[in-house]
Parts: structure tokens; C-alpha cells; sequence
């Protein structure tokens, strides 16, 4: 109940200012700490399935390691994500690279695979690569535009709001291998209450990014926004309804 109530104040409070007034200087710290309790909050939401499988911490230290050494990768060679940046925004950057920016991963991450309904761990790898995509989608041109990180692609052709096309296929790509680190779901992993709850986070996200892309002018990624919200809303209703006749 606290990850819940502390995600969603801060959430409240984080937007507000962002989109009618601004982040003040002595709080920009609070940019960081909004990443770690989605993170956290991800996490509570799938507690069923992350306290009954074996060697779940190690494998939520292994994607926190591996998701950092991939950015750093990407900072230094702009493999697989093409070239950019970090700011001091996102707070302390030992090597390059936020310590904040793995939690986004593991927040990301723990939402889709909670949203994933494939059956197979090929498919959910699949599943998982479009919802974190999907996600970037909205995402990665905001954070850009608001200083979070700088994206080094003048004279390049192939660019969504100034972020290269090879960053989404990386996104898709790392999301996808990254989910090999989770076992499948078992039923009980997760109730129908916390698959919704999980959902409206996806989807709250997805909406405060997009909202931001409107105040930034950026018409595309706030439209996105909502169409990506109302096809996760499908996907999980048709998932609903779908469990229901199997169990009659």
C-alpha cells in the first residue's frame, strides 16, 4: 500500500508542476526518485510473482546490471540505441550513465511482463519487446526535449522527433532478451486485480508522457499516447474475457 500511495503522490505532484509551472532547481533531484519508486511500485504489483519463483532477486540484480551496462554501451558507441547523452537531470551518473536509468528498466519492464499473456517464453519475448516500444514511442522524444538526455543525430535521415529509428528496433531488441531472464507466469502469479493495476500504471505513464509531448508541441507522441492506452486496454479486456470462457 505505501509503494502505491508514495508512486501516485509523487506522480500527482511531479506532473502537476511539469506541465503548469516547472521543476524547481533544489528539486531536480526529485527526477530520479520518481524512476525508483515506478520501479518499486512495478514491482509491488507483481509481489505474488516475484516472491514464489526462485531466484528472483538475482535475476531483478542481473536486468539492473545488464540494463546499465547497455546504456553505458550506448553512451560510449551509441550501439544499440545510436548516439546520445545523459544530463545531470536524472541525478548521479558514476560513469556516464544515471544510476537512475535501471530502475526505468525495471519499471518498464516489470509492467510489460505483467501485461504479457503469451504462453510461450518466444512470444512473451516478442510481447514484451512491443509494449516497451510502444512505451518509447511517447517516451524517448519528451525526455529528450526536456533535457533528460541529448540525442547526437544532426544529418541523420532516418529520426522520430529527433530520436534515430535504431533506437526503438534497440529498445525492441533489449526488451525482448531481457525478458529471458523471467520465468513464465504461472496462473496464480497474478489476479485479475493486479493485472488491472498494472495496466492503469502502464497506461498512467504512457499518459503523462504524453500529455508533457503536448505542452512541448509534439502532437504525434500525445496522440500516440492515447492510442496506445486504449490498444493496451483491448489487448487486456480480450485477455479477460478470453480467461473467463475457459473457465466456464
Amino acid at each position: 500500500m505505501t509503494n502505491r500511495k508514495l508512486f501516485w503522490g509523487w506522480y500527482a505532484i511531479g506532473l502537476g508542476l511539469m506541465l503548469f509551472y516547472h521543476v524547481p532547481g533544489p528539486l531536480q533531484f526529485a527526477n530520479g526518485l520518481f524512476l525508483l519508486f515506478y520501479a518499486a511500485y512495478a514491482l509491488w504489483i507483481g509481489k505474488d510473482y516475484y516472491s514464489t519463483h526462485p531466484f528472483m532477486g538475482w535475476r531483478i540484480v542481473a536486468l539492473i546490471v545488464l540494463t546499465y551496462a547497455l546504456e553505458y554501451c550506448g553512451t560510449v558507441t551509441g550501439f544499440p540505441f545510436g548516439p546520445y547523452e545523459y544530463t545531470p537531470l536524472l541525478g548521479f551518473a558514476p560513469v556516464k550513465v544515471p544510476i537512475a536509468i535501471s530502475s526505468a528498466w525495471v519499471g518498464v519492464m516489470a509492467s510489460a511482463l505483467a501485461l504479457s499473456r503469451a504462453r510461450s517464453v518466444a512470444m512473451r519475448a516478442v510481447e514484451v519487446g512491443v509494449y516497451a516500444v510502444l512505451f518509447d514511442l511517447v517516451l524517448d522524444p519528451v525526455a529528450a526535449a526536456r533535457g533528460f538526455w541529448n540525442w547526437q543525430t544532426e544529418g541523420w535521415s532516418w529520426v522520430y522527433y529527433g530520436v534515430p529509428l535504431q533506437n526503438f528496433a534497440g529498445w525492441f531488441a533489449a526488451a525482448a532478451l531481457l525478458s529471458l531472464l523471467f520465468p513464465m507466469k504461472r496462473r496464480n502469479d497474478f489476479t485479475t486485480s493486479s493485472k488491472r493495476e498494472a495496466l492503469r500504471l502502464y497506461q498512467a505513464m504512457l499518459l503523462m508522457f504524453g500529455l508533457l509531448a503536448m505542452k512541448e508541441g509534439m502532437l504525434l507522441p500525445g496522440a500516440l499516447s492515447v492510442v496506445f492506452c486504449l490498444v493496451a486496454e483491448g489487448v487486456q479486456q480480450y485477455g479477460y474475457s478470453s480467461s473467463k470462457k475457459q473457465a466456464v
